[in-house]
């Protein structure tokens, strides 16, 4: 989604290699810096911040740990005192990046959704709040008329098949008719044609799709097999520099692809509900520094970067600035440095 937020360039071009803004060595070198530095780096990079508010997911695709690795407590949420810190942290920044309010979970199934989008809206008015839903929790187009007036601005539905169903064109199709049905949509033979469709009501931006992921998903670092590209990652990664991932236990990821559930820790730190700080702390510390220099440079990556498909495949995404010899000497410019 990018209604709300559009860039002509890429996040390495006006963020990295931007001359106009000269780029901060501690994002990739660690360093004892004071918590005002790291406060303007937070502010400076970071784009979007992930925010996993609950834990349960009503559905198990073939394309997400959630197939393999349950989501099914309904109860589970993030702590109230944790999140007011987490927003207090942003507002202290006068965040104005996106908030992607999920990660593995169904953020509609929350019954406290509403009262926390708004609590997010009030207290971060700059900040584009979206989040994306399997549709099953939208009754009809008034749901979209709740989100909008909870503060909510960008919503994909992206429409899945059933458990142990494989996604074909027919299914699709069916899926997409049937949703725009339950919300009065007059679904056009382009929108049909294209699996997709958008519209507006008031100030949220809703688009609806039903994407094969089986074909076009990422393999989560390693957990779906079937998504694991044949050759070991090299290519560079922006996620742990562009991204601050935070699940529904307040633990830190270091990117959206990273897997957390009750059984299994792929955490890299745990917010600290009583210092409005924490979040800042982590991004500069050793770990998430050191991982920011390996996915920087053209190397083979390791842990579950190694068999992430994030960017591999240029010709689908369209992004051609990798593996160019202009882009391998800035980066080399820049690490002689570190």
């Amino acid at each position: 989604m990018g209604h709300y937020i559009k860039h002509k360039k890429n996040y390495w071009e006006r963020k990295i290699f931007n001359e106009d803004s000269k780029f901060d060595n501690e994002i990739l070198k660690h360093e004892n810096i004071n918590i005002g530095k790291a406060r303007n780096l937070f502010k400076k990079y970071v784009e979007l911040v992930c925010l996993e508010m609950s834990y349960y997911c009503n559905r198990a695709c073939s394309y997400c740990p959630v197939a393999i690795y349950e989501r099914s407590d309904k109860n589970l949420e993030i702590d109230n005192e944790l999140l007011l810190t987490i927003i207090n942290s942003l507002k202290m920044l006068n965040y104005d990046g996106r908030v992607s309010l999920n990660l593995f979970n169904e953020p509609l199934a929350s019954k406290n959704f509403l009262n926390r989008v708004k609590m997010l809206s009030e207290n971060l008015p700059k900040a584009i709040l979206s989040c994306n839903s399997n549709g099953d929790y939208i009754k009809n187009i008034k749901t979209f008329n709740e989100l909008e007036k909870s503060g909510l601005k960008e919503i994909l539905i992206t429409l899945h098949p059933a458990k142990n169903t494989s996604w074909t064109r027919h299914y699709a199709e069916k899926s997409i008719k049937r949703f725009a049905k339950k919300i009065d949509h007059d679904l056009s033979g382009d929108e049909l044609e294209k699996l997709k469709f958008s519209f507006m009501i008031d100030n949220l931006y809703v688009e609806v799709v039903c994407t094969n992921w089986d074909d076009a998903g990422n393999s989560r670092g390693g957990v779906m097999k079937h998504l694991i590209p044949e050759k070991v990652r090299v290519n560079p990664c922006e996620k742990p520099i562009r991204e601050f991932v935070i699940s529904y236990d307040g633990s830190v990821q270091l990117c959206c692809h990273s897997y957390q559930n009750k059984e299994i820790d792929n955490s890299i730190s745990k917010i600290d509900k009583n210092d409005a700080d924490s979040i800042f702390k982590i991004y500069t510390n050793k770990v998430l520094t050191d991982a920011r220099k390996d996915l920087f440079s053209y190397s083979k990556k390791s842990g579950i970067c190694e068999t992430c498909n994030h960017y591999e495949n240029n010709i689908r995404t369209g992004l051609d600035f990798f593996l160019t010899d202009e882009d391998k000497k800035k980066r080399e410019k820049i690490l002689k440095h570190i």
